[in-house]
């Protein structure tokens, strides 16, 4: 009798505490259900059953299930309840129906339940930054903390620490609050200076946050963004600009300008035979620069015009730019390519350097060019022979031009009759051509050197040179068969055939008969 007497007080003492317990937690609202028999309910990871329902009595068997395994079951009645692990609470409400006389849905036993599940608050941290990678001129970083509870429950004794790895900021980023209510969220807005950097550098932002549950427990979260900032200075913009074309002229040609634009009627003719380089030096970083050395070069055959440098030596300050500007001219015609300009300078021990930008990668030399082309239509011959001789002349340059050509007949041979070897005043437009023809015949025995034909010329810009031809080599034996002297006759009749005439038609040519006239004496050598 004793011993029983003592087991019922121990029952009592832990039915007390197990109910003193429960009542301790913090439940979350609860929610309301129907449950028929055989029904179930899934929330939070729980599914909750009604089955087994003795209505007379006002019973009901409840089962609690977690991951499809039984965790908790009971047979209750109205305003009991199941309990599991103290993280959800069921509790009967009413059971209703008649099982006994089960006719239709209406009197279908079911059971009216609330079920609560632990209150349990929960911390999220997000930082919201504009762009993850600032210039120097950006000069703030507007930043945004925002911590929310996304729990069930309050928390109290919040703190929240922002670190910035070393960005600067006029605000304390430590924060404290009394209470976050659950689906609350507190926001902090904060702006981080950009620094001056060298180099490029990554920052990490970090937050860390901590709080109290209703049960003392510490709830933490924390999260970091990443910020890359471009250093404060950076590499020299040079862009290079040169003239496009110039002309190859002599110097007198400037003091007739006036005339040749006047009788021509067009005065946008350039006549510049100098071009202009400039250099445009910018410094596009917040940090000065100090002993930049700007070096450039010249195209090929092209000198200085005057007594200028192409290296300069200088500092440049944040956002300023230099120019610097030269002249230079051409010694032969053609189409060449312009260099780029290098700037070096150190920083900070290290040495950088900066490549121009063009704006045009060749510069342009217009003039007349003559080629002259000698060639015979036969070069093994027997005394006696006829050679037919053929100057193909030719104008490769980009401006029309007044030629006169020449050419030598050798010792041993004889200029056939009606046959020339000089042709004057000649006008070939760019890539325009003309041939003179003659024939000698050659009494030699020994093999003969036909000399280079020359000619002299001048453009219309004044520019005026001399030309000569190859040499030819006539091979002379007197065993040669002179069957082929048929083939030779034909060939040579061909040759002089072939000769094309000047056009000098139109009001153009007489443009240039003007202006050849006007120069012939200081440029073209009768």
């Amino acid at each position: 009798m004793r011993s029983t007497t003592i087991i019922l007080i121990l029952l009592i003492i832990l039915l007390s505490i197990e109910t003193t317990s429960a009542e301790d937690i913090e439940w979350a609202s609860e929610s309301e259900y129907t449950l028929y028999e055989g029904d179930r309910f899934s929330k939070e990871g729980y599914k909750v059953e009604a089955s087994a329902f003795y209505v007379d009595p006002g019973l009901v068997l409840i089962t609690i299930y977690q991951n499809e395994e039984v965790v908790a079951s009971d047979i209750i009645t109205g305003n009991e309840w199941i309990n599991y692990n103290d993280e959800i609470n069921v509790t009967v409400v009413n059971t209703t129906g008649y099982n006994r006389i089960w006719i239709n849905e209406k009197d279908k036993p079911r059971a009216e339940i609330e079920v609560r599940f632990r209150a349990v608050p929960e911390l999220q941290l997000t930082i919201s930054i504009n762009k993850e990678v600032y210039e120097p001129d950006d000069q703030i970083i507007q930043t945004e903390v925002v911590v929310k509870n996304t729990g069930t429950w309050s928390i109290k004794d919040v703190e929240l620490n922002i670190q910035t790895d070393g960005l600067q900021t006029s605000k304390n980023l430590k924060f404290n609050y009394d209470n976050i209510a659950k689906r609350r969220s507190e926001k902090i807005e904060f702006y981080l200076k950009i620094p001056n950097l060298k180099e490029q550098r990554t920052y990490n932002i970090t937050s860390t946050v901590f709080g109290k549950s209703w049960d003392g427990e510490r709830i933490t979260a924390n999260t970091s963004r990443s910020i890359t900032i471009l250093p404060g200075w950076k590499i020299l913009e040079i862009q290079k600009k040169v003239t496009e074309s110039v002309y190859l002229h002599g110097d007198y040609i400037k003091n007739h300008d006036i005339v040749y634009n006047n009788y021509t009627n067009n005065s946008n003719i350039s006549t510049n035979s100098t071009a202009l380089v400039t250099l445009e030096i910018s410094n596009p970083g917040i940090t000065d620069i100090k002993g930049i050395v700007l070096t450039d070069y010249l195209p090929e055959n092209f000198v200085l015009d005057d007594d200028s440098s192409l290296d300069w030596e200088f500092n440049l300050s944040s956002k300023k730019k230099k120019e610097f500007s030269y002249s230079m001219k051409p010694l032969s015609h053609g189409i060449y390519t312009i260099p780029d300009a290098v700037a070096n300078w150190s920083l900070d021990g290290k040495q950088y350097d900066a490549t121009s930008i063009l704006n045009q990668s060749q510069i342009i030399v217009h003039a007349a060019c003559i080629n002259l082309t000698k060639s015979t239509d036969q070069t093994y011959i027997s005394p006696g022979d006829e050679v037919t001789v053929s100057v193909n002349i030719k104008n490769t340059g980009t401006i029309q031009a007044t030629v006169n050509v020449s050419d030598i007949i050798p010792e041993n041979a004889i200029l056939s009759n009606n046959s020339i070897t000089r042709l004057k005043r000649v006008f070939l437009q760019e890539g325009g051509s003309q041939r003179l023809v003659y024939r000698i015949k050659i009494n030699s025995t020994q093999d003969m050197l036909l000399p280079s034909a020359s000619a002299n010329f001048s453009d219309i810009y004044g520019y005026s040179g001399t030309t000569a031809s190859n040499t030819i080599t006539i091979y002379v034996n007197e065993a040669y068969n002179t069957v082929n002297e048929t083939n030779n006759t034909e060939n040579a009749t061909q040759a002089i055939a072939n000769q094309t005439e000047v056009s000098t038609s139109g009001i153009f040519s007489m443009v240039i008969e003007f202006i050849s006239n006007l120069f012939s004496n200081e440029s073209v050598s009768e």
